[in-house]
């Protein structure tokens, strides 16, 4: 009888581990705060949102090789960037996923990711980055 009690609370410790995992990251890397000073955006008046409230905003990095998106939340619940997908030579595809929590404050700050370009973009035309019902423009290089 011990046996299986010990075998049963392993198997459960197990399970909740694997339910519990949160997804990682597809950014290289993160930071507090908005855009790298070298990002090539859009012009500020060519997306049609409100700029006084100017997220998600993204920009080219590097010659095209990666890219910045900003995205504003919780600070402590903050959204990253979970999957990417080509759509095809002009549009990526991110999932977006949350860490931290159940308790989130209600704060608004931006956080910085920086993403490797995806093979088989073509950053020579405009590039859209989609993510749910959002849409952010990458300007032509």
């Amino acid at each position: 009888m011990r046996r299986i009690s010990g075998t049963w609370i392993a198997g459960v410790s197990l399970l909740l581990t694997a339910c519990s995992a949160a997804p990682a990251s597809v950014a290289e890397s993160e930071h507090a705060g908005g855009l790298p000073a070298q990002a090539i955006t859009a012009k500020p008046d060519s997306s049609g949102r409100d700029l006084a409230y100017p997220f998600p905003t993204a920009g080219w990095l590097d010659d095209g090789a990666r890219f910045a998106i900003v995205l504003a939340g919780s600070s402590s619940c903050p959204a990253f960037p979970s999957s990417i997908d080509v759509a095809d030579p002009h549009t990526i595809k991110l999932g977006l996923d949350t860490r931290g929590g159940p308790n989130c404050t209600a704060d608004m700050a931006p956080r910085t990711y920086i993403i490797r370009t995806p093979t088989g973009i073509d950053s020579s035309g405009q590039v859209t980055l989609l993510f749910g019902e959002t849409t952010v423009a990458l300007p032509p290089l």
